[in-house]
C-alpha cells in the first residue's frame, strides 16, 4: 500500500492558526480505512521553519506527497512543493482542493513540481490515484477527476467526476491524527 505525507498547509501566515481541516481530515479516514500507510503533517497548526518543512520531507520514502486548500495557501504550497520535489525527488506530488479546481492548467503552470492535480471532491479520486500508485502504474488519462502532467511537461484535464450523493456514505473525520 501507498507511503502518504498528508500536508495541511498553512491558511494565513499572519493569523492564528483556527482553520479546522475537516476535507483533509475526512480524506485521511478514508485513506487510513483503504489500508496505505499515511502521515499526517499539520502545519497550519505547527507553524513550521523552513528547515522542519524539508526535515518532514525527508524523514521517510514517500510514494506520495500530497496537500491542497483554498487559494488563500498557495504562497504556502508553492514553497511546499518545490521543497518536496528537491527532498523527495522520487515521491508523486499531488495538490487538490479550492486552489486548483476553479483554474487547474494555471496552477499547474505555476507548480511546475506537481504532478497530478485532483479537481473537485477528492474523496473517490485521491484513493483511486493511490490505487494506480499501488499498481506501479503512471498512466492518469483514465482516472475522471485530474489534471496531471505527461513527460514532456504538459497538463491534460481528464473530464470531470460526478458530486458524491450520499455524503452519509463518508467516514467520520480521522480527528486522532490531526493535533
Amino acid at each position: 500500500m501507498a507511503k502518504v505525507l498528508l500536508i495541511n498547509p498553512v491558511i494565513r501566515f499572519q493569523d492564528k492558526p483556527r482553520h479546522v481541516p475537516y476535507g483533509l481530515a475526512q480524506l485521511s479516514a478514508i485513506i487510513r480505512n483503504e489500508g496505505h500507510q499515511l502521515q499526517v503533517f499539520d502545519a497550519n497548526a505547527w507553524r513550521p521553519t523552513d528547515e522542519e518543512i524539508k526535515s518532514v520531507l525527508r524523514a521517510d520514502n514517500w510514494d506520495v506527497i500530497a496537500t491542497g486548500g483554498l487559494v488563500t495557501t498557495y504562497g504556502f504550497i508553492k514553497k511546499l512543493v518545490r521543497y518536496a520535489r528537491q527532498e523527495s525527488p522520487a515521491s508523486l506530488i499531488v495538490v487538490g482542493g479550492g486552489l486548483i479546481t476553479p483554474i487547474p492548467y494555471d496552477i499547474m503552470h505555476f507548480l511546475p513540481d506537481v504532478d497530478v492535480g485532483i479537481v473537485g471532491e477528492g474523496y473517490v479520486t485521491f484513493p483511486e490515484v493511490l490505487l494506480r500508485v499501488d499498481d506501479g502504474r503512471d498512466k492518469w488519462d483514465d482516472i475522471h477527476g485530474i489534471i496531471w502532467r505527461d513527460s514532456a511537461g504538459r497538463g491534460h484535464l481528464n473530464p470531470e467526476r460526478p458530486l458524491i450523493n450520499n455524503l452519509d456514505s463518508l467516514p467520520f473525520p480521522a480527528w486522532d491524527l490531526f493535533p
